[in-house]
């Protein structure tokens, strides 16, 4: 794995829906199979959120985007989704919790709900450019 850059203020967060039909732990044991989370709690009974700021907790999504080579497709989401220093990007829920990353461009995609990663990092271009190999 090429050396994640140096971020000052990194922050990712993962948000998702937490189906009746759906157990908060596992949800949570499967969300932590693709992002190594350092914190996680569910709001309102109904939304899991995880946190970490930690760049390497992106690994497992580095790796995949790569074996997977969806780099440029990651790409394009983090760029249209930059809002200065975040950016944002949406993944299979169902795909994740079996440990794969799936990109998806919108929730309805994802038939239980999608995982919504937004990441913070000063500055952000070298994270999206760490994280799709240019």
């Amino acid at each position: 794995m090429k050396r994640p850059p140096q971020c000052s203020n990194f922050r990712l967060t993962v948000h998702t829906h937490v189906n009746q039909t759906e157990s908060p732990a596992k949800l949570e044991a499967a969300l932590k199979r693709i992002i190594r989370l350092s914190t996680t709690l569910v709001e309102s009974q109904s939304i899991l959120v995880g946190t970490s700021n930690q760049i390497e907790s992106l690994s497992i999504v580095y790796e995949q985007v790569k074996s997977r080579r969806t780099a440029s497709v990651l790409r394009r989401m983090l760029i249209n989704n930059l809002d200065g220093n975040t950016t944002s990007f949406l993944l299979n829920k169902q795909a994740g919790g079996g440990g794969v990353v799936a990109l998806i461009d919108r929730e309805s995609e994802s038939p239980l709900g999608a995982l919504r990663i937004q990441i913070q990092c000063q500055p952000i271009q070298q994270l999206i450019d760490w994280l799709t190999y240019t």
